[in-house]
């Protein structure tokens, strides 16, 4: 019966079996030997196994674990267990040689066996690659490279002793080093091509850089001019092929090219705009395209450069150029972008180390020159430092915004006055010899350093509010004011200075400016000490106004003479909008107090306007304050009268007691006498003569009453102790603060004061401009003045 089922069942074929090629040699296929690429040799560990039975340990084993098929004629495994004899592989199967020759792998991870030999039984040898680094290692063990892990940590160990300064990470490591991939380079290495292409040819560099140290390098000195055209001489003999591969350069190369799109988009800004310039027309590339739009190019191009490589890997030069970018951001009427910028170039110097004296650079070797070489870079660390903390507190209190430096924390030292050296690895520092050397450009930088703080304190009694139980702490900070202001180097006072290097090459093409530019901080920072406490202190109202008026007179004294090309300094507007608003406020809230001030504050806050008037079409932010000056000076026509509109001799003078109006110098006469108002530079700004004499009826009195009655109504201080403190320009730029004529522009408001006198007529107190902007308060200055009318106070 079972041979019938037998037949009757058709025999079944055998199992088809799966056939790959073996990689593996005989004997490692024959023992289950699996494969390991890349190969590995053998790895030796101690286990301590644990009796579950028992509480003492049992006896250490040392395992040997035998390794992987490498695929090594014969291999590893083979060698190990001497069984050269039987290493074998199919036909067809790679070996490790074929395998090398048909795979891109990167020279960095490449291993390589060298020939192998026995002694004693054991394998010599074998553990060695050409690449003996703790990386290579690892990643022969198996360690992954695509995300943290010990290969990491492996790799900052294997690099600390290459990076200069000790170990510091930043300005020193290369890209690689950082941790950065060939993936990740190669649309870096791109972007950095593209954007270095944009810059011009070497003609136009050339002459760009001379315009910027020609005229606006002294006035601010952040970068070093020997150092710079050093490194422009090296960046104009690199070779080409560097330029795709900047994780080859030096970090200081590898950020010069934002530096110097910086430097020209600066120097574009001194070019007459819609003037044709038979050199400079042929960078434009569109039609209808102004200096400044391809000045806007240029530096967006550095700042992307700057942002390319990221925070971790900076440079000095990375923040020389976040420096000239602020400054240029300034130049163009982008205040807030130029005051992150400033945040952003102090934390970039602090990320080096520069506000830290232990954290100054080292000299690369022990020579006298590169000692010498490295102390002059630590004075110029420190100068950049101690520029950005003034500018950080001054912009902080000029816009009312909270500075981004840390006083409590400590600053590094000051630089050393200390003339400028020939050859730097060759010269030491040696003070200056204020006999027989002429003042530098540190001299100024050191006693604006001193201004910034005392203006810092400013900023220490803003918690105490507008109404502090106690005056004596802003007393004591106006009496360090005032102290300072006669500590003023002689060479920089403005009254009976020593003229003796007015001539000097070295000195001559700004040691004029720096002494209207240091009496007119002094009084900025009076007028801002005082500034919050306008509206309930009738001490604080007279500081602040002869201020003010003082601030205003220097103002004029400065534009005399300038150039066109300088008008859009952002020194015309600085101070000068928040001046006219306190001076307008005071005059308009409380027309019977300071009555001695009342012709000279008339008379420079017309020229002031007009000023602005004359410049707007270069000074984008005189432009955007033009609608609320007209405002404003609406409401001081009202209350002050007509008187205003003129000049006198002692325009420029300073009205504050006991000063010498006489001793400003020969500027003081500038539009005295017969003259029409015109400046020295030619600018006519349409204010008629004066003989000294106000066209107003009779000065201000306790008991009279001005022009219009201005004199008439009076004002409780009670009425303003709710109302904010008042900050100008940061309303201006922050707040969107406008003034609105209708429906018309602002910016196209008539500023002839006859036109704005018969705008007002039947209009009670200049209705007809309304202040507006995104106040988050509701007791601010301007919605206060949209509903003042003094002719119901009292």
């Amino acid at each position: 019966m079972a041979d019938l089922i037998g037949l009757m069942v058709e025999p079944r074929p055998p199992a088809r079996k799966r056939r790959r090629i073996v990689i593996s040699c005989f004997e490692c296929h024959r023992r289950k030997q699996k494969v390991q690429n890349p190969p590995t040799r053998f790895v030796i560990y101690l286990t301590i196994r644990v009796s579950p039975r028992k509480t003492s340990l049992t006896c250490p084993r040392l395992f040997v674990a035998v390794i992987q098929c490498d695929r090594e004629l014969p291999c590893g495994n083979c060698v190990t267990r001497n069984r050269e004899a039987s290493c074998a592989y199919e036909a067809g199967a790679p070996t490790s040689k074929s395998l090398k020759e048909s795979t891109c792998v990167d020279d960095s991870q490449r291993t390589q066996s060298p020939p192998r030999g026995m002694a004693g039984g054991r394998p010599a040898g074998r553990g060695s690659t050409d690449d003996p680094t703790l990386t290579s290692m690892a990643a022969a063990l198996g360690y992954s490279q695509t995300r943290p892990s010990t290969m990491s940590l492996l790799r900052t160990i294997e690099t600390a002793d290459q990076q200069p300064g000790g170990g510091r990470r930043p300005g020193g490591a290369s890209l690689q080093l950082l941790g950065t991939h060939q993936s990740e380079l190669a649309p870096i290495r791109e972007k950095y091509k593209s954007l270095v292409r944009q810059l011009p040819a070497k003609t136009y560099i050339d002459r760009l850089v001379g315009m910027y140290f020609a005229d606006l390098h002294q006035q601010y000195n952040f970068v070093d001019q020997a150092i710079f055209f050093e490194q422009l001489a090296e960046w104009d003999q690199l070779p080409f092929a560097l330029l795709s591969s900047p994780e080859a350069l030096r970090p200081a190369m590898r950020f010069f090219p934002a530096l110097l799109f910086q430097i020209l988009a600066t120097a574009l800004l001194l070019l007459p705009p819609g003037t044709p310039d038979p050199v400079f027309d042929a960078l434009k590339y569109a039609g209808g395209m102004t200096f400044e739009d391809l000045a806007t190019d240029y530096s967006d191009s550095g700042a992307a450069i700057v942002n390319l490589f990221g925070k971790s890997a900076l440079d000095e030069v990375t923040v020389q150029a976040q420096f000239i970018r602020a400054l240029f951001q300034k130049y163009t009427a982008h205040v807030i972008e130029c005051w992150h910028g400033i945040a952003a170039a102090i934390r970039d110097a602090q990320e080096l180390g520069m506000h830290r004296d232990a954290l100054d650079p080292k000299p690369e070797d022990s020579s006298v020159e590169s000692i010498l070489k490295n102390q002059w870079r630590i004075l110029h660390r420190r100068k950049m430092y101690m520029m950005l903390v003034s500018w950080d507190i001054n912009m902080a209190v000029f816009l009312g915004r909270p500075g981004s430096v840390v006083w409590a924390h400590g600053l590094p030292s000051l630089p050393v006055d200390a003339p400028a050296p020939t050859d730097c690895s060759k010269t030491p520092i040696e003070s200056r010899d204020e006999a027989v050397d002429p003042p530098t450009l540190i001299t100024r930088q050191l006693f604006l350093f001193k201004l910034a703080n005392a203006v810092r304190f400013v900023l220490d009694l803003e918690p105490d509010g507008s109404h502090p139980k106690d005056f004596s702490k802003v007393d004591h900070v106006h009496r360090l004011m005032d102290a300072l202001r006669a500590e003023v180097p002689p060479a920089f006072r403005l009254e009976n200075p020593d003229r003796r290097w007015d001539a000097h090459p070295a000195c001559s093409g700004w040691i004029r400016q720096t002494r209207l530019y240091l009496r007119q901080l002094h009084h900025f920072g009076v007028m801002a000490l005082h500034r919050p406490y306008i509206f309930h202190r009738r001490a604080s109202r007279a500081a602040a106004l002869r201020a003010a008026v003082d601030m205003l007179g220097v103002q004029r004294q400065t534009f005399d003479g300038l150039p066109l090309v300088q008008w859009r300094s952002f020194h015309l507007f600085f101070g000068s909008f928040d001046a006219v608003v306190v001076v307008a406020s005071i005059f308009i809230l409380f027309p019977r107090e300071s009555p001695a001030l009342r012709d000279s504050a008339a008379r420079r806050l017309h020229w002031t306007i007009a000023k602005f008037e004359a410049i707007r079409e270069h000074n984008a932010v005189a432009r955007a304050a033009q609608g609320v000056l007209t405002a404003i000076r609406s409401r001081f026509v009202k209350a002050v009268g007509e008187g205003g509109a003129t000049t006198s001799p002692d325009a420029e003078g300073e009205v504050t007691p006991g000063s010498d109006k006489a001793a400003t110098g020969p500027a003081t006469v500038a539009s005295g006498g017969g003259s029409s108002g015109a400046s020295t530079n030619g600018l006519s700004l349409d204010i008629s003569p004066s003989d000294g004499s106000s066209s107003a009826a009779e000065p201000w009195g306790e008991t009279g009453t001005g022009a219009d009655g201005a004199g008439a109504w009076v004002l409780p201080e009670g009425s303003l102790s709710s109302l904010a403190p008042i900050y100008p320009t940061s309303d201006l730029l922050f707040n969107d603060l406008v003034a609105k004529y209708g429906d018309s522009n602002p910016a196209n408001c008539a500023l002839d004061p006859v036109d704005a006198q018969q705008q007002l007529s039947g209009d009670g107190f200049g209705s007809l401009y309304q202040f507006d902007g995104d106040f988050a308060a509701d007791n601010t200055f301007w919605q206060f003045m949209n509903q003042f009318n003094p002719d119901f106070t009292g």
